[in-house]
């Protein structure tokens, strides 16, 4: 018997995933090897389809590079979703793969910039940053709870989080300080640490008051 035929509609589905691939291994490779060079029109030319092509499926750099940052966030909260670990050991956990993403992916990690603060994107629904709270949610929490901080504090937990673990500095850590991936995971385990409990103590002064968040 012979294998049926794919229908027109379905080979072009199947070109449509194989061209997007193709242009989020190629954005994340030129980001790495030519960050100064980068265009739709460079990263279409590595991808080897045209610069029209790739323009169909993103309207501009900015969506392709989101793309690619946002397929990494998903591998990465699958992972932090599945982690069996509990407390301490949970964020521990998700620091080191937090870590060793960025370590791996290089330059693509700092790329995508934003003139938006983080709670600002957060409350506005931003997709990268809506997967960074599904990512750091749960080990956060655990976290508080090991440090015995309010959970009320989560919010603020991750805003701190996430500006002590910026892919830019952690790539900065291994590169310039030339810190190995454990002593990259222990300082910032301390730092969030510190930043958590600190800021729990003077929010938590009668002097300070901040906005009900």
């Amino acid at each position: 018997m012979r294998p049926r035929r794919c229908n027109t509609e379905e080979s072009m589905r199947s070109d449509t995933r194989r061209n997007i691939r193709l242009l989020l291994n190629a954005v994340a490779e030129e980001i790495e090897e030519n960050p100064t060079g980068l265009s739709m029109q460079s990263a279409a030319a590595r991808a080897g389809i045209g610069t029209a092509t790739a323009y169909r499926y993103f309207s501009t750099l900015d969506d392709l590079v989101a793309a690619y940052v946002l397929e990494v966030f998903e591998e990465l909260k699958t992972f932090s979703h599945d982690a069996t670990e509990s407390g301490a050991e949970l964020f521990n956990v998700v620091l080191r793969e937090w870590v060793d993403v960025v370590l791996r992916n290089g330059q693509a990690m700092v790329h995508l910039r934003s003139r938006s603060g983080f709670l600002q994107r957060l409350d506005a629904g931003n997709p990268v940053i809506d997967r960074s709270r599904e990512i750091w949610e749960r080990p956060l929490a655990s976290l508080l709870d090991d440090m015995d901080e309010p959970a009320t504090d989560l919010r603020w937990a991750m805003f701190l989080a996430n500006i002590l673990s910026d892919p830019r500095e952690i790539l900065d850590l291994h590169r310039a300080a030339g810190l190995s991936v454990d002593e990259i995971c222990a300082s910032l385990d301390g730092a969030i640490r510190g930043a958590i409990a600190g800021w729990s103590t003077v929010t938590s002064s009668t002097d300070m008051l901040l906005p009900d968040v």
